[in-house]
């Protein structure tokens, strides 16, 4: 179960590779900034142009001994495909072109007033990440509450790995162990596309004022091509109804323990991947000060890339403003 400081690609490593120069650079530390997800989110490329088609293994064959002289019976493994797709999320943003060459670097200012609509798509895909549904959103894509949205004893399920908070209504949030690799969960980015994200320089344009005059700006065109993939639902685990109205009364979820089992229903197949614990702030505050009572021996506060971070058998947690706190229960199956 790898952590901060392993050797899988994130989509900032990937466009550090690339040789688009500072304005490249300075929109991706934005988004890296601003996402705790992006920081760690392995991405791979699609197979089949915007979808992905990955094979699940959910049951494993039967073996069996045999003597001399004794044949064995044929067996074969239990398998679903799956098919992923990826969503288009896209804005313009444009500058007084006047203002802009008022600078000394006229490229750097559009990126700068450019990060509200960069942190807007940030927000935008980490929320879907968590919540995104191609019922309600066909355009957009299956994020990861849709897929561990059912409780269950069966051990080879999915549900298997969604443990009970004990909440019920709807003012429930989720902590979430995520697995990253190419093996576990990733993200996509559509086959031969520039990893999913795109910057295009519009340049010199007119555009017009409220009033219809013309004026002169400089436009940029921003597309991010996203979607996810659980290529091994077994790796990761959520922990949900977690009541953060009754985090400080006496039936609070008791959430080491509830760390402790996820942690043990997801070790023996997160081996090989990257795993990060994402909450939001309210259980992150909660967490910290859990952290600092010497008796929590599974918290601990440690450095990790030059940051203090909340850990939890040495997995970093991080803040993910998008997780929220009005979940509706998830009801047992």
């Amino acid at each position: 179960m790898t952590v901060v400081g392993n050797t899988y690609l994130t989509l900032k490593d990937k466009f550090a590779q690339k040789e688009n120069g500072g304005m490249a650079k300075a929109i991706i530390d934005i988004l890296s900034q601003t996402n705790s997800v992006i920081e760690d989110a392995v991405v791979r490329e699609c197979n089949e142009g915007s979808t992905h088609k990955t094979t699940v293994r959910n049951g494993l064959p039967d073996v069996e001994f045999r003597k001399f002289y004794q044949g064995v019976t044929a067996s074969k493994g239990e398998y679903t495909q799956i098919t992923d797709t990826t969503g288009m999320l896209e804005v313009y943003s444009q500058v007084d072109k006047a203002l802009a060459d008022l600078e000394g670097d006229t490229a750097q200012f559009r990126v700068n007033e450019a990060q509200a609509f960069l942190e807007s798509m940030n927000n935008t895909v980490q929320e879907n990440i968590f919540y995104g549904s191609k019922k309600t959103n066909p355009a957009g894509f299956d994020g990861l509450s849709v897929r561990y949205d059912k409780i269950s004893s069966d051990k080879n399920s999915i549900g298997y790995r969604v443990l009970d908070g004990g909440g019920k209504g709807n003012t429930n949030t989720s902590i979430w162990f995520i697995t990253w690799g190419e093996l576990h969960t990733h993200l996509l980015y559509p086959k031969g596309s520039q990893l999913g994200f795109v910057h295009e320089d519009k340049g010199a344009q007119t555009a017009l004022d409220a009033d219809g005059n013309m004026y002169e700006v400089y436009r940029d065109h921003y597309k991010w091509d996203v979607g996810m993939s659980v290529r091994d639902f077994r790796s990761s685990a959520r922990i949900a109804n977690i009541d953060v109205t009754a985090l400080d009364s006496e039936e609070a979820a008791d959430l080491i323990k509830l760390m402790i089992e996820a942690y043990h229903r997801i070790k023996r197949f997160a081996k090989t991947g990257k795993t990060v614990i994402y909450c939001n702030d309210t259980i992150e505050t909660y967490l910290h000060f859990q952290a600092i009572n010497k008796a929590n021996v599974n918290l601990s506060i440690e450095n990790f890339a030059g940051q203090p971070i909340v850990s939890f058998m040495g997995i970093p947690i991080k803040c993910a403003d998008q997780i929220r706190n009005n979940e509706k229960a998830i009801v047992k199956s």
